[in-house]
């Protein structure tokens, strides 16, 4: 019982900092069209937070036409990891 409370514990705080970094992705690319001050520090803190995954992904993923998708890349990768975790969790807790 003690065991599977905690593994349900740490199952919700790997999938609501995966949600969360997927908003903060998706506020990143939002805050991306928009003409804000890129010197501010919450556009820092974004830029710290979202760069290094997004950098992997731009490895692989192109521009095409001009256009980054490579937050939508992240993003999904980052649902395919919170799927992932989900079964995992639902195997080991039963």
């Amino acid at each position: 019982m003690l065991v599977s409370n905690l593994l349900y514990y740490i199952y919700l705080i790997i999938h609501w900092a995966i949600d969360i970094y997927s908003w903060i992705i998706f506020l990143w690319a939002i805050v991306s069209w928009l003409p804000v001050n890129r010197g501010s520090r919450f556009v820092y803190w974004l830029d710290w937070m979202v760069e290094p995954l997004i950098r992997i992904v731009r490895r692989f993923i192109p521009l095409i036409v001009g256009i980054d998708f490579s937050p939508i890349v992240a993003m999904l990768i980052l649902q395919l990891a919170n799927r992932a975790v989900t079964l995992l969790f639902v195997q080991l807790l039963s």
